[in-house]
């Protein structure tokens, strides 16, 4: 017994630099800035006044917070939608013997390696250039396809991790599996919907949660792309808080907004994590 706390505690040594950047780069700023959104503070003057639950009130009733608001869930739900039956397909040939295999797998991480603000600049090249003589204008510049133009970008961008943990995925299912339907006549459809579906579940848990809260708070990508434009078409809810914070000078409204959100995102997640861990099957 004292030898397992002994290997604990080492263990944990390790973990204190890491531990220590963490409360003084995120938990001591999180935490010494909720009171901000009770204030009225603009971002720059020293003082400022407590205003109680006035920006909250407010929140509930604004309606600038609406379009945001639609175009965060439009993007959420189509990035999360898309990107995972893209990287789950993908995963699928990949998981095959051929020749190339490596290649491919290379070819489709490498875009995650690049940053958002770069790879935002690459495609407003493609968009306004290349394809330009194709859709007749850049994808960024018209308010009916600026939101499908930032979800291609964020596909190409962040496809290959959710391609990578699917891959993991499938090779932990075992073949046993597959052999004794193949056996019994099933199909592959039923396959795919009776066992790799129920064996992926801890696969899905990741690559949903994470990808849908994600993107339910992009920010980089959006400001880089479109800066929220044309006509706040493109704008976030994480935008829209990056706004109220710079531009128009109301931070502690700001504040309120994020720690809204902040709820939000974390009862999302939270939901849907406990939703796929309930569907997990012992391999």
């Amino acid at each position: 017994m004292k030898k397992r706390v002994k290997t604990n505690l080492e263990y944990f040594v390790f973990l204190i630099p890491s531990l220590i950047l963490f409360v003084f780069c995120v938990i001591y700023p999180f935490l010494s800035g909720i009171h901000l959104a009770f204030t009225d503070w603009n971002g720059i003057a020293p003082t400022y006044n407590y205003v109680g639950l006035d920006n909250f009130i407010q929140l509930f009733s604004d309606k600038q917070v609406l379009e945001p608001l639609k175009n965060t869930l439009i993007y959420g739900f189509g990035v999360t939608i898309a990107n995972n039956i893209i990287a789950l397909t993908l995963a699928s040939v990949l998981s095959k013997k051929f020749r190339g295999q490596a290649f491919f797998k290379t070819i489709f991480f490498i875009p995650l390696s690049i940053s958002v603000v770069l790879a935002s600049f690459v495609w407003r090249y493609i968009f306004a250039n290349l394809l330009n003589g194709i859709t007749g204008q850049s994808l960024l510049g018209a308010k009916s396809t600026v939101l499908v133009g930032i979800i291609i970008i964020s596909l190409w961008n962040n496809l290959g991790s959710n391609t990578m943990i699917y891959i993991a995925g499938l090779a932990g299912i075992p073949k046993d599996y597959e052999e004794a339907a193949m056996i019994d006549g099933a199909g592959l459809l039923q396959r795919f919907r009776y066992i790799t579906i129920p064996m992926l579940m801890p696969s899905f848990s990741i690559c949903i949660t994470l990808t849908l809260t994600s993107s339910l708070r992009e920010f980089g990508l959006v400001l880089a792309a479109t800066g929220g434009g044309p006509a706040g078409s493109s704008e976030t809810f994480a935008l829209l808080i990056y706004n109220y914070m710079f531009k128009y000078s109301r931070a502690g409204y700001a504040q309120a907004v994020s720690l809204v959100f902040m709820v939000v995102l974390v009862a999302i997640g939270l939901l849907l994590n406990r939703y796929f861990r309930n569907r997990e099957v012992e391999a």
